[in-house]
């Protein structure tokens, strides 16, 4: 098994955890609260790390610094409050996780346009599996 097949198996479980808590948490805070909250947490926790272990951050090169920013925007201001009331607002997360696996196949398309990937009979295979 390829080790970013291992990887991704790794990441689909703690995703499938991370969507429990989320739906748990979403009935009780807004988003901004569990925002507020998280980003401190994660703050501390990572500067800490980089502290102890002694880890130097890299430079950041360029036009890099616009991009991380535009990441950031995109995924606080769009992507987790809309998964966040996509939990709130149904009974059952699998429900918005199954709307939600869209972007697999949104993210082959980009891939194919963007980067110029190969279009292989696994991938589309995966994909249908996926969905």
């Amino acid at each position: 098994m390829d080790i970013w097949v291992q990887y991704a198996l790794v990441a689909a479980v703690f995703l499938s955890i991370k969507n429990m808590i989320s739906k748990h948490l979403s009935g009780k805070y807004e988003y901004i609260d569990y925002l507020l909250y998280s980003i401190s947490f994660s703050f501390v926790a990572i500067w800490s790390y980089v502290i102890i272990s002694g880890h130097k951050p890299a430079k950041i090169e360029g036009d890099d610094i616009l991009v991380i920013l535009f990441r950031i925007l995109i995924v606080y201001a769009i992507i987790d409050p809309s998964i966040y009331k996509a939990f709130q607002s149904c009974s059952n997360p699998a429900k918005a996780s199954c709307v939600i696996t869209i972007e697999v196949v949104i993210t082959f398309i980009l891939s194919v346009i963007f980067l110029k990937s190969k279009i292989e009979p696994k991938s589309i295979i995966g994909m249908i599996l996926m969905l």
